[in-house]
């Protein structure tokens, strides 16, 4: 499966030096949305096995399609390039498909703004059902805070980001061609690699077949 993933340069050295490159910590963006990519790894567990080496805390992410199945590619511009690095690279990857866990990145947004994956008569009754809690205990902001039961709902419709044929509008506004699709992956192996695109904030790129 050809897919492609915008890392640093220290990730892209260390998979060159040892061959094998995978996710052993928690970055500033997983601390802030620990409760999803926690049930992210979970669901790893589940649909493609465990983690190949027990020090793997989270998955690596890549893109099938980033906007749409003819525009498959990250863009390689500056802004791209993280905090506190002059460049970045672009890999372009072919992974074995029993290796990837796909899903629409449209849904997961809403996992990241720790609400539900709805129709729109699921979503007005589950607003109805957490209205009636807020306003005997006061307003939910945080995950933790919904009460098991509203928790359990929402933790489940999660499931409905791998569907990538849903076709009700309410959920998603294009069909599976023209869509954002993500994937996860344990780690990422040398052998996938298939061209290196090194780039800078100068925009200058350096293909590295």
């Amino acid at each position: 499966m050809k897919v492609y993933t915008i890392q640093t340069i220290d990730f892209y050295k260390e998979l060159l030096q040892n061959g094998v490159v995978y996710c052993n910590r928690e970055s500033g963006w997983y601390k802030d949305c620990k409760v999803q990519y926690d049930w992210m790894a979970e669901q790893m567990r589940d649909r493609l096995g465990k983690s190949p080496m027990p020090d793997i805390k989270y998955p690596i992410w890549v893109w099938l399609q980033y906007t749409s199945r003819k525009k498959p590619k990250p863009p390689m511009s500056p802004k791209e390039i993280p905090d506190g690095h002059t460049e970045a690279v672009m890999l372009e990857l072919d992974v074995p498909e029993n290796e990837v866990l796909l899903s629409d990145l449209d849904l997961w947004i809403l996992p990241l703004n720790h609400w539900a994956i709805n129709n729109r008569h699921e979503d007005r009754q589950l607003y109805k059902e957490l209205a009636k809690y807020e306003k005997i205990h006061g307003k939910c902001y945080e995950m933790h805070e919904y009460p098991e039961e509203i928790r359990r709902k929402i933790f489940d419709s999660w499931e409905r980001v791998f569907d990538l044929n849903i076709r009700d509008r309410y959920m998603v506004t294009s069909r599976r061609q023209n869509r954002a699709i993500q994937g996860t992956i344990w780690l990422l192996r040398k052998e996938w690699l298939q061209v290196a695109h090194i780039f800078n904030k100068h925009g200058e790129i350096k293909r590295i077949a």
